[in-house]
């Protein structure tokens, strides 16, 4: 996902901040991208604390900036004359789960995030292969869009698209 979005969009239009609770592997061929901003592992203890820091302060900076030419949103300021280059920022959090158990106040944080920064152009993508138990009230309100593929378990399929449809899929189905 995080490929097929930065070869369709320029980094003026989509930047990334990569998070991996499992060791950071995960997106080591996407750290290079022109596109990502920031890569945050469980390998550098107080990282998470800072890359939280940074996005609120990025958050501040994207409404004072929209604030100023009287825009609501990101939309509209896009359109305003005169205006820098102000891109999406999507930060993508896989295994958000293992995340959630060991950090469960950094996602909370996140999450809060995204849902005061939806306007200001900064969504969040969680991305689990265990999502019973984690998917709680919070994110299922902040969630405007959620996707899986074939799971085992129908209480997995039920917290991620409220519905056992997901365990149907034939094992040759990737989705």
């Amino acid at each position: 996902l995080v490929v097929s979005l930065a070869a369709r969009l320029s980094p003026d239009h989509l930047t990334f901040v990569l998070v991996d609770y499992k060791g950071g592997s995960t997106f080591d061929v996407c750290s290079d991208l022109p596109h990502t901003v920031g890569v945050v592992t469980d390998l550098d203890d107080g990282l998470a604390e800072r890359a939280l820091v940074s996005l609120e302060a990025e958050l501040i900076r994207r409404e004072r900036l929209i604030r100023a030419v009287r825009a609501n949103d990101l939309a509209e300021y896009r359109v305003a004359e005169n205006v820098q280059t102000l891109p999406r920022l999507v930060v993508v959090i896989d295994e958000f789960a293992a995340l959630a158990k060991e950090l469960p106040v950094f996602l909370a944080a996140l999450v809060g995030v995204a849902q005061r920064g939806r306007s200001l152009g900064i969504h969040l993508l969680l991305a689990t292969q265990r999502p019973t138990g984690v998917v709680n009230d919070d994110i299922r309100a902040n969630t405007n869009l959620r996707i899986a593929l074939r799971l085992h378990d129908p209480a997995d399929a039920k917290d991620v698209v409220g519905d056992e449809l997901p365990t149907t899929f034939p094992r040759g189905v990737p989705g």
